[in-house]
């Protein structure tokens, strides 16, 4: 069985956010599913990692950024995408080594998340990510935003290796539920 929540997390997510608050409403949410039967937990979002309080019960969560560290090679610093609360709390080098934008282009990265968000021209959208992620120097890059994985399967790059959050997770979901029985 599958089990989903949809809470309005974005909403929190805001300059002036209430952190206790949201890890409150996130702590619902799981407890929720787990009151449920759900025995594998998972947040799509990479964002809301950053307020998972850790002192929480969290052995039955496939934790986004902990799954990626073990998927990532070290021969490569890696440059993730992601919101600018993600950076600000510097969520995905908590985990393993990784560089996060410069300001210009994060500010370019936040407004992509946006225009997704709103519902704006995909095909605009893709070609604007294309172009961000073509111009940096590096050669892995994270999509570490649900709404940029949306792209993933589009941003097949020969001198680019695009990693996808959500796909690594979902690989690892079905691991703990089906090969660890």
């Amino acid at each position: 069985q599958v089990f989903v929540i949809s809470f309005p997390f974005s909403e929190m997510l805001c300059p002036d956010m209430n952190i206790a608050k949201l890890r409150k409403e996130l702590r619902g949410c799981l407890e929720q599913l787990r009151k449920n039967g759900a025995s594998v937990l998972a947040i799509a979002c990479n964002t809301l990692h950053a307020f998972l309080d850790e002192k929480d019960e969290l052995n039955d969560l496939v934790h986004l950024p902990r799954t990626l560290a073990e998927e990532i090679s070290l021969s490569d610093t890696p440059l993730v995408f992601c919101t600018s609360t993600s950076v600000q709390f510097g969520l995905h080098k908590q985990f393993f080594p990784c560089t996060y934008p410069d300001t210009q282009t994060q500010e370019e990265v936040d407004r992509i998340i946006d225009q997704i968000l709103r519902g704006a021209d995909q095909s605009v959208i893709l070609e604007k990510l294309r172009e961000l992620i073509q111009a940096q120097t590096t050669n892995t890059v994270i999509l570490g935003c649900t709404e940029l994985s949306l792209f993933s399967a589009h941003l097949s790059m020969p001198n680019k290796q695009i990693i996808d959050p959500l796909e690594v997770m979902a690989n690892k979901i079905l691991q703990k539920s089906f090969l660890n029985r």
